[in-house]
């Protein structure tokens, strides 16, 4: 005894544009028209245009580089880089405030940290974010310091 197929609709064996319903045991009169099926969606996430390119576990083992803030020391080499005249001025006139022989060691400080911030000017026009903008106004109010205390002190 052959095992018969469970009742259901199932594709007419007289017209293939139509589902016919089988009881277990026979064919039944009750028909109703094909209705095609549609394809099975893709469940990929990506998009199909991508997917020739999609290679998984393409960049496993790769190093990643985070690249880390600048610390305060490398912000200082950049700045003395960048904009040495700046620097320059700063060092200039902390030497001129704290021994200030004569007051010409002032006045290059104030000099040199000037064009030092016309300098930070254009870095930072350029696009640069460490310009020695700070350093060369610190130079230059140290310079006018000293200078002051030359003064102060000279005219005594």
């Amino acid at each position: 005894m052959t095992q018969q197929p469970d009742a259901g609709w199932y594709t007419d064996p007289e017209d293939a544009q139509q589902v016919r319903w089988w009881n277990g045991v026979a064919w039944s009169d009750q028909r109703k028209p094909l209705v095609p099926q549609p394809a099975p969606v893709s469940q990929s996430p990506i998009p199909l245009q991508y997917a020739d390119e999609y290679v998984p576990m393409a960049n496993h083992g790769q190093a990643r580089f985070v690249q880390a803030p600048p610390t305060r020391k490398e912000k200082d080499r950049e700045v003395r880089k960048n904009n040495a005249m700046a620097y320059t001025g700063l060092v200039l006139s902390l030497i001129a405030l704290l021994l200030n022989p004569f007051g010409v060691v002032n006045i290059l400080g104030i000099v040199f940290s000037s064009i030092g911030f016309a300098k930070a000017s254009e870095l930072q026009g350029a696009g640069y974010s460490i310009s020695g903008r700070g350093t060369a106004k610190a130079g230059i109010i140290i310079g006018i310091l000293g200078l002051a205390a030359f003064g102060y002190f000279f005219l005594q």
